[in-house]
């Protein structure tokens, strides 16, 4: 289960990719006016979106897989298998799941790419004719950017996992490491530290540049553009820098919320102190969740805080609000395809952590839990996840939204930020459903008789 998670992240974010780079080239062949590379201006947003996605997924869904291997990486090392040895076996195992996965894609693209294409073109109203003459020109390029992240995390996984003490390693069941690396610390504050300069340097650099009374209304819009664009840089930054400091942050955070929404229940105090010890593998869903509701959040409360400002700053000037009639369907072609590769990386993280969560519930069962009980946390498993991972979301969101309503309001005079709290509701609701649905039914389908059998399967005997 844990290898065919890994083949769906890389089968799903390959064929997007692909697919992204192949309807460019489509609507690059049709288009015949006077604007050039117009599928290049119209993918490429979606495309840079979906590589950082796809990144952030690979990375940490391959690292998640690899740790669920901690018990047999260190037979073979009692075994006498040497760090090179394991390195070897382990890329052998990826170097299959890429070649496997390579052919789910070419298997997709003729189905995905078409879908892609109307996703794209029906907001611009492109009136193009779709073409598959070009379809496969796109997979070079599309394998090269989840082939890289895929062969990096293996390395730096097996790297660390080559120097791991049997005997510990053994006694440590299914939990990943709760210390990291200096080399993953230095790279979060790397990235905590970019983030923090992307949010706030241009604000204050805008004092050295013209006021937005001062310059046309292209030039100010394109200003208001890039002012976005340092914002989500720096959301990515933070989900970079979350995932590295996730062991340390992910429990105590789950801790808080957790305490905070005291509801008067036995199984939902069990529950939330399950969920601090076991969140750590929770991991795998959370990070690619987290990514992509920023994604969808930042983009869509940005342009929102773009228009707010707009009515704020110009409310007697006609034409300076652009239409927003479309503005689901275009933040739907933007966001869409990365949306759909952080949604399979959240599925393939909980398939992932399924083996944990059920040794979770088979250790209750035998300590005394009833059978509805078990149920009933097997779903609050899965709710307090994607709560989480809506949390984290709702934090990054708030940041970037206020960083790009401060660098509006040094640009243009005046700011209003736009908090989208009924689409943030909707959010939460649609993420627990989706949680409660994933963990839940493996609960449901769990036979609690043969859980001594799990526990004695877990620990060896």
């Amino acid at each position: 289960m844990v290898w065919s998670a890994v083949l769906l992240a890389m089968v799903v974010s390959q064929t997007v990719i692909c697919s992204l780079i192949a309807v460019a080239a489509i609507i690059d062949q049709d288009y015949q006016g006077p604007e050039q590379e117009l599928g290049s201006a119209y993918t490429g947003p979606a495309l840079a979106f979906s590589v950082i996605i796809t990144i952030a997924v690979l990375l940490w869904v391959m690292n998640s897989a690899l740790n669920q291997r901690r018990h047999q990486l260190a037979l073979m090392v009692l075994q006498g298998a040497l760090p090179w040895q394991l390195l070897a076996w382990n890329l052998l195992i990826v170097i299959g799941l890429f070649i496997l996965s390579v052919a789910g894609t070419c298997l997709l693209l003729p189905v995905i790419t078409p879908l892609t294409f109307a996703m794209v073109t029906n907001p611009l109203d492109l009136h193009l004719t779709y073409t598959g003459s070009h379809l496969f020109d796109s997979p070079g390029k599309g394998l090269a950017f989840s082939a890289a992240p895929i062969f990096i995390s293996t390395l730096l996984t097996i790297r660390s996992l080559s120097k791991i003490r049997p005997m510990e390693a053994l006694r440590q069941s299914q939990n990943p490491p709760k210390r990291i690396g200096v080399f993953r610390f230095l790279l979060g504050l790397v990235c905590l530290i970019g983030a923090g300069c992307m949010l706030l340097i241009p604000a204050f650099a805008l004092a050295t540049n013209p006021p937005a009374s001062q310059m046309s209304s292209d030039a100010a819009a394109d200003r208001m553009t890039v002012f976005l664009a340092f914002a989500m840089g720096g959301m990515f930054l933070l989900i970079f820098s979350l995932a590295a400091f996730a062991p340390y942050l992910l429990p105590g955070f789950t801790a808080i919320w957790t305490r905070i929404v005291a509801l008067p229940s036995r199984t939902w105090r069990l529950a939330g102190q399950q969920a601090v010890g076991s969140i750590q593998r929770q991991g795998a869903t959370i990070i690619p969740m987290t990514a992509g509701l920023s994604l969808l959040m930042t983009v869509g409360g940005g342009l929102s805080t773009m228009i707010t400002t707009l009515l704020v700053a110009f409310p007697h000037t006609p034409g300076t609000v652009p239409a927003t009639t479309d503005m689901f369907a275009s933040l739907l072609a933007l966001t869409g395809p990365p949306m759909i590769i952080a949604i399979t990386g959240a599925i393939a993280g909980t398939l992932i952590t399924s083996k944990g969560r059920g040794l979770d519930l088979a250790l209750t069962y035998v300590s005394g839990a009833g059978i509805g009980q078990l149920r009933v946390l097997g779903a609050l498993d899965g709710i307090i996840t994607m709560i989480t991972s809506t949390l984290f979301s709702l934090v990054i969101t708030l940041l970037c939204t206020s960083s790009l309503t401060f660098m509006l309001s040094r640009f243009m005079g005046k700011a209003q930020m736009s908090v989208q709290w009924g689409a943030w509701i909707v959010v939460v609701l649609i993420a627990s459903l989706l949680g409660a649905a994933a963990t839940g039914i493996q609960a449901l389908t769990t036979r609690f008789e043969n859980s001594v059998s799990v526990i004695s399967h877990a620990i060896g005997e």
